[in-house]
């Protein structure tokens, strides 16, 4: 619900969670301040035609918990506001962190290492023998598995639901009937959806995410996050280090359970920019690499998966995304891609635009829609005009 005990755990995940950490490496990349005043004024339209607040009294008001906010256009800050967090405090990522997973299979696949056309179980072979075999490694990048383990409203509210299953087992308690499962017991569980099959329709799980973890480990023989320190995370001139929580079976938690500073966060979206530069040496996120994170979705899989009928579809009005797109939630035709996380965490990112956003929240789920992610794609299209 967005209480204080929520916060305590969202700037605490370490106090409470066995952490991963992928740690900082070499000298800190700064980012340059350039503060646009007209930004704190944004506004935009909704889908019901009414206009938002100033972007600037929505962040402070407090009804939304918002922690902190940064906007960065050709690679310096033009707007930044903490009112519930310091600048030098992690955060919880929340399902943010899918990103991660998105990105990491697509520098995979570009190095040979990964065949997203190969069911999962050719790489996650603690599956084989179940449904997964049926469900290729895009398909599940795409949150498109035909089988029943969505996160929707009626498995958030079932005690015995595969998404509530598998979160007792990933905290190592009991679920609802007093079992005690393990996270493979209950993945290796699920079961098709009747009338549906993988690649129609897209419809969002956390448990997916879980299981592209396994994919990258078995192809990679190594932890995801050694693999993500490696290829990403000591390429950003980090401040400091990205934690990611484990579960019973010490399998990165990917899925959500990130952690690190807003401004390292920055530092992550911008390597999918043009201004990569600004905080890596090398460029980590290679053009084809891109291409494939913004052109993988399916428009058909989207609209069936009923994405656009919820938040997307509130905050964005006319301006619908095409669809999701390995990992992220929303892909636009100019190719600019979202990904939302829960209590409303949000990362944007504009290559055309050369725009990032990012922000952390303890929002209450009954507080109402989450309008950043529309603020900050006005300014992108605001900055990009001038």
């Amino acid at each position: 619900m967005g209480g204080d005990h929520a916060l305590y755990y969202n700037t605490h995940l370490s106090e409470f969670q066995r952490m991963a950490i992928a740690p900082p490496v070499g000298q800190v990349s700064q980012l340059q301040r350039h503060p646009v005043p007209g930004v704190k004024s944004t506004t935009f339209v909704l889908r019901d035609g009414s206009r938002s607040r100033p972007l600037d009294e929505y962040v402070t008001n407090g009804k939304m918990r918002v922690q902190a906010v940064m906007i960065l256009h050709h690679g310096r800050v033009v707007y930044e506001a903490y009112p519930g967090l310091r600048p030098e405090q992690a955060h919880f990522w929340a399902s943010v962190t899918k990103s991660t997973v998105g990105l990491l299979a697509s520098i995979l696949e570009a190095e040979g290492m990964i065949d997203v056309n190969k069911p999962v179980t050719a790489y996650a072979k603690q599956l084989q023998g179940t449904h997964w075999d049926k469900v290729r490694v895009i398909d599940a990048l795409n949150m498109a598995v035909g089988l029943d383990i969505q996160e929707d409203l009626k498995a958030q509210t079932n005690p015995m639901s595969m998404f509530q299953r598998f979160g007792a087992a990933e905290l190592g308690v009991p679920n609802g009937n007093g079992v005690l499962e393990t996270p493979l017991e209950v993945l290796r569980s699920a079961e098709p959806i009747a009338g549906e099959a993988p690649g129609m329709p897209s419809r969002y799980s956390t448990l997916t995410t879980k299981v592209l973890v396994y994919v990258i480990e078995g192809a990679s023989g190594r932890t995801f996050t050694d693999m993500f320190a490696e290829k990403v995370w000591s390429k950003i001139g980090a401040r400091q280090s990205f934690m990611v929580g484990l579960g019973p079976d010490g399998v990165a938690g990917a899925y959500g359970l990130g952690y690190s500073t807003l401004e390292d966060l920055a530092r992550y979206a911008l390597i999918y920019t043009p201004s990569w530069k600004k905080v890596s040496k090398t460029q980590i996120v290679a053009p084809a690499v891109l291409k494939a994170l913004q052109t993988s979705g399916d428009s058909q899989a989207y609209k069936a998966g009923d994405w656009t009928r919820g938040w997307v579809g509130q905050v964005f009005g006319e301006d619908l995304p095409a669809f999701n797109s390995r990992q992220f939630d929303a892909v636009w035709a100019d190719g600019a891609m979202f990904k939302h996380g829960n209590l409303f965490q949000g990362m944007y990112i504009d290559p055309s635009r050369d725009l990032v956003g990012v922000f952390f929240s303890t929002t209450p789920m009954i507080a109402g829609d989450d309008l950043l992610p529309g603020y900050i794609r006005q300014v992108a299209k605001n900055l990009a005009s001038k």
